[in-house]
Parts: C-alpha cells; structure tokens; sequence
C-alpha cells in the first residue's frame, strides 16, 4: 500500500493571533493524506484495540456487545476470545455509552496469562436504588493450553464502581509504560452538566454539583492508578497524590467530564486524554500526577456554567480549593452541535504514532479524531503536534486518500496500537451498538 502523503499543510492561521507555537490552532481545511488498509469488518460496535504483549500473530478486538474478538494471522476468528454478553446490563441498541469498554494486558501477560476488563454490570445489590448500573473492572486469565481462549470462571473483580446514570462511563485501562501500574478512566456519573442524581455537591458553588470537583466522596470524574501485581484486591501506589491527605487513595488525577478514551505514548510514557464536552467545547488533556482538569468550572478552557450550558460564565477560578492551578487542555475546538465552524461531535482520544514507517508528518505526531463531524454525518481524524511542554498543540485534518471525497465516511469509536506502534481506527455505521457494520482499519 503506498504512503501517500499529500504536501498542502497549511502556513497559516485563520485566528486573529498570529501563527506562534503556542497559538490556540483552528482546523482550516485538508492536511497530510493517509490511506487506511482494511483488516476486519463485520463486527458490532468496536471500541478498543490491543496486542498482548509479546505477541507477534494477533490483535484483540473489544466489541461493545461483550465480546473480545481475535484477528489472528490477519483473518478475524468466528469465536470469540472471551463473551462477556450475559455479565452486562441490557444495552440499548439505538444508543449507548454502557458496555464492554475497556481491555489491557498485564506487562507480564505472556508468563502469567493475567488481563483486566472493563465492563457495565447490573446494579449491584446495596447500590442506591435510582443508580443505573455498576461498572466492574475484572481480572481474567488466559486459558490454560489454549491461548486463543480466556478462562470465564477466572474472573476476580477488582473494582466495582456504582454508576448514577448510563452515560459517561469513561472506561480505558492502560499499564503504564513507565511505572507499570493499571490506570483506570471514570467519567462524571452522566446525565448532563455533572448536577443532578448522584452527583454530589463540591467546593464551587457557582455550579451546582459535581463529582468532577470532588476528590472524598466518590471515585467519579477522575482517572484511578492502582497496584495490581500486590493487596487483595489491589494496593495503592505510595507516590499517589492523596495519599496521606484528603482525598480518596486511587485517584490520580480529577476534574474530567467523560475521558473515554486515553493513553500512553509508548516511547516517553506521557499521558494524553480525550475528554468528551459538554455543549461548546471538546479537549484533548495531557495528564499529570494530582492534576485537575477543571470540570464542571471549565469546559476546555472556557468558564461553565451549569444552569445554562450555551452560555458560559463571564468569570471562574483559575485554581480550586487546595490551591491547584486548573489545568486547560492542551488541544480545544468548537462542538459542532452548537457551532456552525465546529468540528464535530464528542473527541475520541488516540494514540502519539510510533509505528515502523515514520511518514513524514506522522511520526511522533497525536492521532485522535471525532464521533461525528455533525448530527448523522461519520467521523474524522486528526493529528496533532505533540510537544511536551507546549499548552497548545496545532493540529489538523488527516484526509482519507483511498475513501470517497477522502471522508472517514464511519462514525468513529475508537483507535487501538500494536506491538509496532502502528495505529488502528474503529468505526461503525449505527448511531448504537446494533448490527454488523463494525470494522477495523489500519492507518496507512
């Protein structure tokens, strides 16, 4: 397949700051042009994507409905990895943010077999009774003489975490490549502006709620680092930043509306997070230890307001009670859905490219993309400058050379990385998980 890559990128800025490094960028039109291969297609609602480690034959595929589908050897197999269908609550098929969401294998996969799964449960019992469901993040374990099967009767849950509404749920599990610990993305609990049933009252008064901005009563809004490989069932990392002092032990870092998707740049280990907004705004995070990442203060780098969310605040706090200096996103652009000039619908968090081939403008660069670029229409990609240090990362459209109008024509689900560092994309047809138009494709 050949590397196409189209030299139009574009010299200037269409702000009213000039073309600086650290200007606030704008998508103006086409970019680098990628090509992307086919490799699996009739599936249901693919999320996620991941290579065991060490693992040269296969890729793993988290399809929403439950199940972990094998790609081996380039054909997808009929049987399923693992089925986790019957272990999840009751999905609606025309739309929905509940499911089988997360997947990452343990550093030390191809000795110990051990995996780790994100999945939406029935409420359990003990849980209020006007929750929607309870999200469970479990350990499973290959089977043992079959390494194209996982053992169902391993499962040990790890983590259950009580969900007041169905959307929002975050859901990414990542190892670090650094510190080799489980990393764990929980969104705000749902419903809308992070108020209401189950979200509880914090610091800032001017916005009602949320569980963003709180750190001791719940574990929501906020990305978890835990200890697998010690304590029953997990342990808590000693360098967590509230350890010690107010704040619940496993949250590393807080004030997220839902961080669907995340992850780490494999060759430095920075952690890069798509936030999905509320009405105006999208972000893509660079996440550090103990940061805050201002919701429901902020939508991007915008003051919120959460009893009118079309018309932000004249005026917020740039830091919270504890003396944290809010941290803004370091990619924001405009939700299509209250923007004529808006990108598109909901971010969709990706990976920095590391594969093999180096293009000329893709390598080290941010690949992420959008849902959709507006109601009805499919998705696109991005990608994005990805300097460390700098608040502000240009960024721009990929066109899809080998695609009508050079469109991703899909709406977008999510993106996944093998052993190589190359990039996949998952797309789907259906606004939910329904049907078999689900396939995976391979950034070319």
């Amino acid at each position: 397949m050949k590397h196409f890559i189209k030299l139009t990128l574009f010299t200037v800025c269409l702000l009213v700051f000039s073309c600086h490094e650290d200007d606030f960028p704008i998508h103006v039109g086409g970019g680098d042009a990628v090509e992307l291969d086919l490799v699996a297609e009739n599936l249901t609602s693919p999320v996620f994507l991941a290579q065991a480690p060490g693992d040269k034959r296969r890729l793993f595929v988290l399809d929403q409905i439950g199940e972990i589908r094998l790609i081996k050897d380039g054909t997808l197999q009929e049987t399923p990895f693992l089925d986790l269908k019957s272990k999840l609550v009751s999905l609606n098929p025309n739309y929905d943010e509940r499911g089988l969401l997360g997947l990452a294998f343990h550093p030390d996969y191809a000795y110990n077999g051990r995996f780790f799964v994100y999945y939406s449960a029935p409420l359990r019992g003990g849980a209020p009774a006007n929750f929607n469901h309870t999200s469970h993040i479990a350990e499973f374990r290959m089977m043992q003489g079959n390494p194209d099967m996982a053992d169902p009767s391993s499962e040990r849950i790890i983590l259950a975490v009580d969900q007041p509404q169905g959307n929002h749920n975050g859901g990414t599990l990542h190892f670090s490549p650094i510190d080799k610990y489980l990393y764990i993305s929980l969104g705000d609990g749902g419903g809308a502006n992070d108020v209401g049933v189950g979200h509880v009252e914090d610091w800032y008064a001017e916005n009602a709620g949320g569980n963003g901005q709180d750190i001791s009563q719940n574990l929501l809004g906020s990305v978890l680092r835990i200890d697998v490989n010690s304590g029953m069932p997990y342990s808590i990392p000693g360098d967590n930043p509230f350890v010690g002092k107010e704040g619940l032990d496993e949250i590393y870092a807080f004030g997220f509306r839902n961080p669907y998707r995340y992850s780490f740049d494999r060759q430095t280990g920075m952690l890069v997070l798509g936030d999905a907004g509320q009405a105006l705004y999208e972000e893509i995070d660079v996440v550090t230890k103990g940061g805050n990442y201002g919701w429901n203060i902020k939508e991007g780098r915008h003051c919120f307001n959460a009893a009118d969310n079309k018309n932000p605040l004249v005026q917020c706090p740039d830091v919270d009670i504890w003396g944290n200096l809010l941290i803004d996103p370091v990619i924001e652009f405009k939700n299509s859905s209250n923007f004529a000039d808006g990108l598109g619908l909901v971010v969709v968090g990706g990976y920095v490219y590391r594969g093999k081939d180096n293009y000329i403008d893709l390598g080290g660069q941010y690949l992420f993309g959008v849902w959709s670029e507006g109601q009805g229409g499919g998705g696109a990609l991005y990608a994005a400058n990805a300097k460390a240090g700098s608040p502000n990362w240009r960024f721009r459209k990929l066109d899809i050379e080998n695609n009508p109008d050079q469109e991703l024509g899909h709406f977008l689900l999510g993106f996944g990385e093998d052993n190589n560092g190359e990039v996949y994309v998952l797309t789907t047809d259906n606004v939910g998980p329904q049907g078999n138009t689900g396939m995976v494709f391979r950034v070319d």
